[in-house]
């Protein structure tokens, strides 16, 4: 029984990627709160006192949701441009600046990005490379 060479090449990818993007969505709550790495964004309180929110609560369709838009922009924005998404939902939210691109040791292209994710008042920043495979598909690594 073979397996089909680009189910193992997504599965890859999405390993990657996990581990990537898993910072964000493994962390407890407490833990994401005392973590120096969120910058907690101030805003100026309105007249009347509101209850504070909750960290809204993520899940796996989140983290495929941001693969899948660090896949697209990778592939199709250019060098130093920003790609602003949202998740329907509004618990989710991200940038993806690619800053350059550039050939590995092996001939892969790959390219320089930097990431934001915001969750509720939270955003926490992460710098990656990415190669891109032979099946155009885009590894994340580190």
């Amino acid at each position: 029984m073979s397996t089909h060479p680009s189910l193992v090449t997504l599965a890859a990818v999405v390993i990657t990627g996990f581990v990537f993007v898993g910072q964000i969505f493994l962390e407890s709550h407490t833990a994401i709160a005392d973590d120096p790495q969120w910058e907690t964004r101030t805003y100026p309180s309105p007249a009347t006192t509101e209850p504070v929110s909750p960290q809204p609560k993520l899940d796996i369709t989140d983290e495929i949701a941001a693969l899948e838009r660090i896949q697209y922009a990778l592939s199709e924005v250019g060098d130093g441009a920003t790609y602003v998404w949202h998740r329907w939902h509004g618990r989710l939210s991200g940038i993806v600046h690619p800053t350059t691109s550039f050939k590995d040791a092996s001939g892969q292209v790959c390219r320089h990005l930097v990431v934001l994710f915001t969750t509720g008042k939270r955003t926490k920043r992460i710098e990656g490379i990415a190669c891109r495979l032979p099946t155009g598909r885009w590894q994340l690594d580190g």
